[in-house]
Formats: structure tokens, C-alpha cells, sequence
């Protein structure tokens, strides 16, 4: 009836001289169809510059609107036949981990995607988290991008600043500026610490790189049971989603917006980025998933190595005649551990493989509603499997409670195979040891960080996008990066890389389309590569690679021999040999040098220069700008700021100062807390009793407490603590008082911690996150409210 009523007015309004884009106008309305899809589509306009302009005004201005006539709609849209983009990238999962790629993990949806797309198994990463993840959002190198180690720890070298530049735009800013809408959901580890505070600034944010929505955590990892998360840039209510694990919230965020967007836009492309954190540390997933895999690593790493291998080979996974690398002298062997460190260790690995399988549950609900929408086969699947090789970070040892682990005291044996039953659990931050992530990195050598060598820098990868498969289910052997991601994207959408982006001119693309690969797979592709991670070197050249390997193994933060190590190079042919077994640098020495130079170029070319070989905390104290500050004041009881980028409150003195205006004398509630119980502190009240807790870790010989006899009344007073050191790292005292008398004191026997984990807060009136003790109230807010809390240092 309304297209039948807008014929009869064409009809007259033909007679009155109207416009026939008015009509078409009408008919949309009447139709009751959104402007910007009923109406032609926009002109062809020139892509290589974003944003796209507006269209030229066609139509013509008269005083009265009823003598005017508009121009067309013409919104900006993608190119016709675009394809929805899921982009996966998962977290610490060596190549050989999911069964997808002969790993012992059963991950049924990762082989589902595999059965119906392709799989790279000459995929590289830069062997560490966010460079991988800038390499991967705007297809240039991670130096070139200026993301060169962790964003944590930027610096003034321009390969190093720590985000994501306006000259490398992202594969959501450019895809955003050609019509598509863009969300991400996940790990974001591209934000610097000091910028992750409301004061922002958010250019380094998702929000502030292209995606219209973010639903995850800007930093390292984050606790899967109480998990710190933004919406946007706002910080999500600590009680949304509870009894919920972090990956399950994902997957549902994600389907609802895809919900919500098709809702909306039902003929608008979109890109999904969802990053886990998980297998990365913590590794903490249900009981009920732990326990399908009881027993299932009791025979340990060396030999899980051999029956992973004797599966590569059998799927084709690796060529015939790949050798399987021998385990490192630092790595020892399984048979050298007593009995109750075999039952601790197996236990570590039952729960990151059932981490790694409940991940793979989340990713296969995603994928099950795309088909049950009719979304699926029109959506380019890209999956990376880890954005570097499994992680050795917890050392031969594993450990409980991972920041605690990096220190360079190690924690207390006893302590953590005490905590074997709890492990998964919200009471354990564990990573396992590095033998098991030697193991997961089959057939390779080494783990992450170590960019020199493949276990630190290939992973999987699959492409799955129904009917541009060739030969579904096949392995492909070309040499392929995270650099060519985002040109595959833009090649399957018929979008070229843009030239300029917001008034900022683009470098080109480092990296190149793999969709040629889904049709015909090219193993002899020239290619060159480099890689650079910590000091460690690598380059690859038309199936050559170069290995210049500092020495320091991946759980040491300062490196032997000092801050210039001796590089030992090496040479490989990998065309006939997969796993880097065999050094030919003593037989090819005039290639050796050539590859070297060539290092140098690539290097020179990608702001890699300079190389720094310090880790941890030798790394941070070197880029660390002093704060001179001597003086902070907060205002409020609903203060959180990141744990690390404000006042350094351990370490050092410094005077704490809270007014306080109690509801009663038994108030009970959070004044100040910083960190967890993995590594934090809180001043709180308890019933009215001033008190206070050190927690260097969960260890009860690294936990100290101690609770006023005395209670502060109703009503408002000061409530005071100082603390009182003689040199970093040394023990210190804590006084507390009130009134100019004192409360409690209480001596610890180390100054610092690292505050655990890595999105943890500095919190006045309540203590989100993980909490450093047990409150009487939700989260410890407090019973009362807290007008100023002033820090002074001497």
C-alpha cells in the first residue's frame, strides 16, 4: 500500500515539475527503509584518501524549502560485496598447542575453521605481545609502527615510542572510513601505562585507533575471575558479569553487538576483532574444564615433544624428515624432577590446556551464532594461534602468581607446590613453567621473546572464508607475518591502502595480501623479514634465516655479561630445514655476513636502532623519568588510577594523610588500597579498627597485617600512616595514628612489590579488581566517605 500510495503522488507530482530524487526520498520513507541503504550508493570516490569527502551538493537553494531540492543521500559505504572480518588473535599459544596444528589440546572449533579454510604453517609474529599486536592492526613492522617492545615502557627512539603512529593507521580506522563498523573485544596491550588513568590522553586506546566500540583491558593480562575491564574508555561495574569467566563475557559482548549492528546497519559490513587473554598468564579457568584433562601430562615435556612431533608428521603439519630440536641445557629434564614436582607441574598444564579449550568453546559460540544469522559465509575468518610463542617467563620452576615470579628472588618452593589443588583457581595467578612452553612450541627451539629463534616467532594461523578456498583444509608452507593481515583484509573488502588518513600521510604496507594463497599456495615466494625483540635478532631471505642470540634467557631481566652482550650468529636453511636444527654459518660464511648486512639495512629501514638487551625491571629503571613531585592530593572515595604511572607508594617514604567522615564508629571499608593480594597493600578500616596489610604475594611468609586495637569514631578525624625505609628493596616500618596518637606499627621485611596484576588499580574508598584482603563490604567500599587523601614525600 505505501509504494502504491508514492506512485499515485509520483503521478502528480510529475505533473508539478518535482525531482525524481525526492520521489525516491518518499518511496524510502514510505517504505519504511533507512535513507542511507535506500538510497543510490555514493559515487565512486577516491579511497586512497580518508575520510572520504562529502559528495558535491547537486541540488539547488531557494528561500523557501518547498522551492529547493536537496541532493541524494550518499553515505559513505563499502565497496559492494565487502565481506564481514573476524579477526582472532589468541595469547601465549605456541605453534604447537592446539590440535589444529598437531598440538595436544582437542580444539574442535579451531579444526572446524580449519576443515573449511587453509592453514599457514610458515606464519610468523614478532615473538612478543604488543608489537605483535600493532603489526597485526596496521600491517607494518613493529619498529616502522613505533611499537618495538612493550608499550608499557616507551621511550624517546622513534622505533620505541610505545603506540601505534598517525602515519601507520589501523585496519579499523580504515576500514570505519570506508563504511564498515568496527569493534574490538579483548586484550589491548598498545595503551602506555601512563595513559591509562580518565585523564587519558586516548589516542592509543581502541576507541581512539578506529573501533567505534571496545568491550576489554588496556594492559598485559588481567584476572579471568575478577577481571578489570572498560567499555569504551569508561571502567566497567566490578559486579557486571559475575560468576562469569572473562573469555565467556567476550564472546558474549560480542555476539550482542554483532546483534545489535546487524540491528541497525543489517547491510553494513563489519569488523570484529576479538583478542583473549588467555593462554596468556594467569592461567585460571573452571574446576569442571581442569578435570577433563586430569593425567593427560603426567608423562612431562620431554616426552609430550616426541608424541607432538610423531603427530606433526603423521598430518603433514611439518614436512618429512623435520628433525625434532633438542631441549635446551637451561630446560631440565623431566625425569631429573622429584615426585611432587612432577604432580605440581603436570597440574600447571591440565589447566593451561583446559584454558586453551574453553577459549576454543567461546570462539566456537561466536562462530555458531554468525551461521545461525546467515553471517558466516560472508565473513573473512582470520585466526592467529598466540601472538609469539608459548611463554617462558615463569623460568624451570613455574610460578603462582606471575609478576611475583619476575622478581629476582625467587618465590618459595615450598609455598607453591603447597598450592597444587588451587591451581586455576582465583587464588593462584599461574604460568607453567618453561619447559612446557618449550613443549608447546614443537618442533621448534626456544619460546617468546626469543625472536631469533622459531619457537619464539612462528605460530598458526588459519584464513577461512567460504567459497575462496581452493583446497579446503590444506596446509600452506609460504612465508607469511602478522604484516600481512591487514593487506588481506583490505584486498578481500577491494579497498586499497590508503595514502593519507585524517591529514597524515601513510608509509605503504609492509606486508602483502595472502588471499592469492587460498587459491594456489606459493612455498618459494621471495620474501625478507626481519625480527627484533629485547636483543634478540632474526632475518629471514628467501628461505634463509639468521639468528643473533644475545644469551639471556627469557626469565632473566638483566642480561649476562652486562648491557652489550657478545651476539652469537648463526645460519639456517630452513627450505630443508623446518625446525632450525643445523648451523650452517660455519660451512656458508660468506652468506653469514651478507645476511648480517642485510640485517643492518632492514633494520636501519624500520627504526630498530638502537638494540637494548635489558628486560624487566633493568629496562624500566632506564626509561623511567623521574617524577619530581613531592606532593598529591586526591579528592574523593571513587578514585582508581593505574597502579603504576602515579605516586610510587612502596620503596621509598612518605607520608599518607586521610580525611575521613564515618557513617559510625564500626565502619568497615577500603581507604587506600593498591594492587592485590598477588602484590598490593591497603589501608582499611575494620569494624572502626584502623588496619593495614603488606602482601608481596600470597605467601604467608610475604603477608603482613596488623588491626588497631583502637577503633576512630564517628564522624570525622585524620587518619595518618607513614612509611619509613632506608633504601629500596630494604625492610620498612608502618605507623598509623590518628589524633597525634598512635594506632598501629607494623615492620615488613621487603619495601617492594610489583603491583599484581597488571591492570591493577590504585583505589581510595574502595579496592576493585582483585582485592588485597577480605573486606566486610562488596569490593571494600567504605562506610562513610573519604572528602581528601593527601601524599607527601620528604
Amino acid at each position: 500500500m505505501a509504494l502504491q500510495r508514492y506512485s499515485r503522488t509520483q503521478e502528480r507530482a510529475g505533473r508539478s515539475g518535482t525531482t525524481a530524487s525526492t520521489f525516491r526520498r518518499v518511496q524510502c520513507v514510505l517504505a519504511g527503509l533507512a535513507l542511507g541503504t535506500c538510497m543510490p550508493a555514493m559515487a565512486q570516490a577516491d579511497r586512497t584518501v580518508l575520510p572520504i569527502p562529502r559528495a558535491p551538493f547537486t541540488g539547488t537553494i531557494a528561500d523557501n524549502v518547498l522551492d529547493a531540492t536537496p541532493s541524494p543521500a550518499a553515505p559513505v559505504q563499502a565497496p559492494q560485496g565487502a565481506p564481514n572480518v573476524l579477526l582472532f588473535m589468541s595469547d601465549d599459544v605456541g605453534f604447537a598447542m592446539s590440535s589444529a596444528f598437531g598440538g595436544p589440546v582437542p580444539t574442535p572449533n579451531f579444526e572446524r575453521l580449519a576443515r573449511t579454510g587453509e592453514r599457514f604453517n610458515r606464519f610468523h609474529t614478532t615473538g612478543i605481545c604488543s608489537p605483535s599486536r600493532a603489526a597485526l592492526l596496521t600491517g607494518r613492522n613493529h619498529h616502522n609502527a613505533g611499537v618495538g617492545w612493550l608499550s608499557d615502557l616507551s621511550s624517546g627512539f622513534p622505533g620505541y615510542n610505545g603506540r601505534m603512529q598517525p602515519d601507520t593507521a589501523t585496519i579499523a580506522q580504515i576500514l570505519r572510513l570506508n563504511g564498515y563498523n568496527t569493534a574490538m573485544f579483548g586484550k589491548h596491550h598498545n595503551v602506555p601505562a601512563e595513559e591509562r588513568s580518565e585523564a587519558g590522553p586516548f589516542d592509543a586506546w581502541p576507541t581512539g585507533l578506529g573501533f567505534d566500540y571496545f568491550f576489554g583491558f588496556p594492559n598485559g593480562d588481567t584476572d579471568q575471575y575478577s577481571p578489570t575491564l572498560y567499555r569504551g574508555i569508561a571502567r566497567v561495574d566490578p559486579d557486571e558479569g559475575k560468576g562469569k569467566m572473562l573469555d565467556e563475557r567476550l564472546a558474549d559482548d560480542l555476539i550482542r553487538w554483532v546483534h545489535n549492528q546487524k540491528a541497525g546497519a543489517p547491510d553494513k559490513p563489519f569488523l570484529a576483532y576479538l583478542a583473549p587473554g588467555s593462554a596468556h598468564a594467569p592461567h585460571q579457568v573452571p574446576p569442571e574444564w581442569i578435570a577433563r584433562f586430569k593425567g593427560k601430562f603426567d608423562q612431562g615435556w620431554d616426552q609430550m615433544r616426541v608424541e607432538t612431533w610423531r603427530r606433526q608428521l603423521a598430518m603433514g603439519m611439518i614436512p618429512k624428515g623435520t628433525r625434532l630440536t633438542p631441549r635446551p641445557a637451561e630446560i631440565p629434564a623431566w625425569d631429573t624432577l622429584s615426585p611432587r614436582e612432577k604432580v605440581f607441574h603436570a597440574r600447571t598444564m591440565e589447566v593451561a590446556a583446559a584454558q586453551l579449550a574453553f577459549q576454543d568453546a567461546q570462539l566456537g559460540r561466536v562462530i555458531d551464532e554468525l551461521q545461525r544469522m546467515g553471517q558466516l559465509d560472508n565473513t573473512l575468518v582470520a585466526v592467529v594461534m598466540g601472538d609469539n610463542g608459548a611463554s617462558g617467563e615463569a623460568g624451570p620452576e613455574g610460578t603462582i602468581d606471575e609478576l611475583r615470579g619476575m622478581d629476582r628472588i625467587p618465590e618459595r618452593k615450598e609455598w607453591i607446590l603447597a598450592n597444587t589443588d588451587k591451581l586455576g583457581g582465583p587464588e593462584t595467578y599461574e604460568n607453567y613453567s618453561v619447559g612446557w612452553a618449550w613443549a608447546m612450541n614443537t618442533p621448534f627451539r626456544w619460546v617468546k621473546q626469543y625472536a631469533d629463534m622459531l619457537g619464539g616467532i612462528r605460530n598458526g594461523m588459519i584464513l577461512n572464508w567460504a567459497g575462496h578456498v581452493t583446497r579446503p583444509g590444506s596446509i600452506c608452507g609460504e612465508f607469511s607475518h602478522l604484516i600481512d593481515i591487514t593487506p588481506t583484509i583490505l584486498d578481500a573488502a577491494g579497498l586499497p591502502a590508503p595514502k593519507e588518513v585524517l591529514g597524515t600521510m601513510q608509509k605503504p604496507m609492509d606486508g602483502t595480501s595472502l588471499l592469492p594463497a587460498l587459491q594456489s599456495c606459493q612455498a618459494d615466494k621471495p620474501r625478507t623479514q626481519y625480527f627484533e625483540i629485547g636483543g634478540k635478532m632474526g632475518l629471514y631471505h628467501d628461505g634463509w634465516f639468521l639468528s643473533g642470540e644475545d644469551g639471556r634467557t627469557s626469565w632473566t631481566n638483566v642480561p649476562p655479561g652486562g648491557l652489550k652482550p657478545e651476539i652469537t650468529w648463526t645460519l639456517y636453511n630452513l627450505d630443508k630445514d623446518f625446525s632450525q636444527s643445523t648451523d650452517l654459518s660455519a660451512k656458508y660464511p660468506e652468506r653469514l655476513e651478507a645476511m648480517k648486512a642485510l640485517f643492518h639495512e632492514e633494520g636501519e629501514k624500520n627504526n630498530v636502532f638502537p638494540i637494548d638487551h635489558r628486560f624487566g625491571m633493568a629496562r624500566a629503571i632506564a626509561v623511567m623519568h623521574p617524577n619530581p613531585r613531592k606532593h598529591y592530593d586526591f579528592w574523593g572515595k571513587d578514585v582508581s588510577i593505574p597502579a603504576v604511572g602515579g605516586p610510587t607508594l612502596m620503596a621509598r617514604p612518605f607520608t599518607l594523610k586521610a580525611d575521613l567522615e564515618l557513617d559510625s564508629a564500626q565502619a568497615s571499608g577500603a581507604v587506600v588500597a593498591l594492587g592485590s593480594w598477588f602484590g598490593g597493600w591497603s589501608l582499611y578500616l575494620d569494624q572502626g579498627h584502623p588496619a593495614f596489610v603488606w602482601a608481596r604475594s600470597t605467601d604467608p611468609q610475604e603477608t603482613f597485617k596488623v588491626v588497631s586495637d583502637k577503633a576512630l569514631p564517628q564522624g570525622a578525624s585524620t587518619l595518618t600512616m607513614q612509611f619509613a625505609t632506608q633504601k629500596p628493596g630494604g625492610p620498612a616500618q608502618i605507623v598509623l595514628s590518628a589524633g597525634g596518637e598512635e594506632y598501629a606499627r607494623l615492620d615488613v621485611s621487603v619495601n617492594y612489590f610489583q603491583p599484581a596484576g597488571n591492570g591493577e588499580t590504585l583505589d581510595i574508598g574502595h579496592d576493585l579488581g582483585v582485592p588485597v584482603t577480605q573486606y566486610r563490604t562488596p569490593h571494600g567500599r567504605i562506610e562513610g566517605n573519604i572528602p581528601h587523601v593527601a601524599v607527601d614525600y620528604p
